[in-house]
């Protein structure tokens, strides 16, 4: 089945903040997207996306950065993972920051969710009203690798972050029929990601050791992203993409847990949205 427009989005730890801003810069403009993939935080700020919820991807990508019930050492020692997503998912939305879990169950949306697959290192996705288990699938596609020693089984097969595979998840968009995509990125135009340190590599390989070829895409993750990045580039100067993205390199970390930075980044994604708004409603009125 194709899609008019598809929105994509792109994974980045707490950089997700500036999506947060332009999710609800979109959603208060009454943005409407038949199709939406998202990556890692692009995947749990979608959420928030179907549900509606103004306002709540900001909550948790720069308020609950400072709950040591998400984030902690302690989680990372005792359920293998820095960040909890079992207080995120089932706590959180009943007693920290509310959730429409109606709306979210309801809408129409075709909501796809990147991982990558442990055990042949591949991009695999989860499509929300299929997959039974939509739930663990966020919870594998955030999983940090590094910062997650325990993968999040979804299925009984093992996933972890969409990153190494699939961190800018355009091109299932295309494959599942968007005839245009509009792209979230959490990095400014013309930012390639460098290869990972040997120290990083030496890490990975003892957490993960039962999975080579999770480990061959953790190494190449540098490469599979930088292609991404030259083709997204090609597909929005073909008009086919429209790229919402920072207007200056993004400095903080995928951890960041400074409130006024998180804050700053969060407002610089409602200022470049507003300031695209004319523009991007040209691009998804004119024909392909």
């Amino acid at each position: 089945m194709g899609y008019k427009v598809g929105l994509v989005l792109q994974g980045g730890g707490t950089r997700s903040a500036f999506t947060a801003g332009v999710l609800d810069t979109l959603m208060e403009n009454q943005f409407v997207f038949p199709y939406i993939i998202g990556t890692s935080a692009g995947a749990l700020q979608a959420v928030n996306y179907l549900s509606g919820d103004v306002g709540r991807s900001k909550d948790i990508a720069i308020n609950l950065m400072t709950d040591k019930k998400f984030v902690s050492l302690f989680n990372l020692l005792h359920f293998g993972t820095l960040f909890n997503f079992t207080y995120l998912f089932v706590e959180v939305p009943k007693t920290v920051i509310p959730f429409n879990s109606k709306a979210y169950l309801a809408s129409p949306v075709r909501f796809t969710v990147a991982t990558t697959g442990l055990e042949d290192g591949k991009a695999h996705y989860f499509v929300k009203g299929v997959c039974p288990e939509m739930w663990k699938a966020l919870a594998a596609s955030s999983s940090l690798p590094l910062l997650t020693w325990k993968p999040v089984l979804v299925e009984g097969h093992p996933y972890l972050d969409g990153g190494p595979a699939a961190n800018i998840p355009f091109r299932r968009a295309l494959e599942d029929g968007c005839e245009k995509i509009v792209v979230v990125s959490t990095r400014a135009l013309g930012f390639r990601k460098a290869a990972p340190k040997k120290k990083h590599l030496h890490q990975a390989k003892l957490l993960y050791k039962k999975y080579p070829e999770f480990l061959k895409a953790y190494a190449q993750e540098s490469n599979i992203y930088n292609q991404d990045a030259d083709d997204l580039d090609a597909l929005e100067k073909s008009g086919k993409a429209f790229v919402i993205r920072p207007s200056q390199p993004v400095t903080i970390g995928r951890t960041c847990r400074n409130k006024a930075k998180l804050d700053a980044l969060y407002h610089e994604g409602v200022d470049v949205t507003r300031d695209a708004i004319s523009q991007l409603r040209l691009f998804l009125s004119s024909p392909e």
